[in-house]
């Protein structure tokens, strides 16, 4: 019998849920970022299917600036 190699990587494509879920924001807010085009569209994958680029939205992540917020509730600050 031959050992096959288990190769894991990010997906391809998500859908919207799994989208908004990754960049840790609502459905709604991310489709609010599409339709003022701060967010790239989703492509479609079929007849009535539509993903979102997993490298797009990496890229939208990390243009994001740098937040001068305080952490959030839950969120353990650093002391120097």
């Amino acid at each position: 019998m031959t050992k096959r190699e288990v190769i894991q990587t990010a997906p391809l494509m998500v859908e919207r849920e799994a989208a908004a879920a990754a960049l840790g924001i609502s459905v709604r807010t991310l489709e609010g970022l599409v339709r003022s085009k701060e967010l790239p569209p989703p492509r479609k994958l079929s007849a009535g299917r539509v993903g979102w680029l997993w490298r797009e939205l990496v890229a939208f992540a990390e243009s994001r600036p740098v937040s001068d917020l305080p952490p959030g509730p839950g969120r353990v600050k650093e002391t120097a």
